[in-house]
């Protein structure tokens, strides 16, 4: 069902109860308590739209959001991908995985939760995993400087997101 097809209804019986209440010069108590009783009905459409979004398979609101595949100094420690959920609820990253073109994959651990709004950076070197950076531990460099593509498998292996790149960007893209 389409947003339009949602709200429009909401905006007619809105315009009708006011119109109405206007017509029948009630007073402040009433329109006020018509005035909660339409924010309580924007709040369940809100409600069930998130709803719906997040039961749409693929559409956790994870995505790739960056990538800097060529840093300055050593690609080891400088490349890093962020992975940002863009959604409305927590999500459990165990067993997704990051991969490239070649099928070089980094399995996010056992776990590991993005919260709403949060992002994550998978570092290609190694280092010490926190909530917001994450470390593959790979001894040799993974983004093509000259072109790739970094994708985001769900733990089923269900392709969630991707980022492509031709190398003319400067060394990092912006994905979304």
């Amino acid at each position: 069902m389409s947003l339009y097809l949602m709200v429009n209804p909401i905006y007619l019986l809105w315009h009708i109860i006011m119109r109405d209440a206007m017509k029948r010069g009630q007073s402040s108590l009433e329109y006020l308590f018509m005035i909660a009783v339409a924010l309580v009905m924007v709040a369940v459409v809100v409600h069930h739209l998130a709803g719906i979004t997040s039961s749409i398979p693929g559409s956790s609101g994870v995505v790739i959001s960056y990538v800097d595949y060529d840093p300055p100094g050593d690609d080891v420690e400088g490349e890093y991908v962020v992975i940002e959920n863009e959604g409305l609820s927590d999500v459990d990253l165990t067993g997704w995985q990051l991969r490239d073109e070649a099928n070089h994959a980094y399995t996010f651990p056992t776990g590991f939760i993005l919260k709403a709004g949060a992002s994550v950076r998978v570092h290609t070197g190694e280092g010490t995993d926190t909530d917001t950076d994450l470390y593959w531990g790979r001894k040799q460099a993974v983004w093509n400087n000259n072109g790739d593509t970094a994708y985001l498998y769900n733990a089923e292996g269900k392709l969630v997101d991707k980022c492509s790149w031709t190398g003319d960007e400067g060394g990092a893209v912006t994905c979304h």
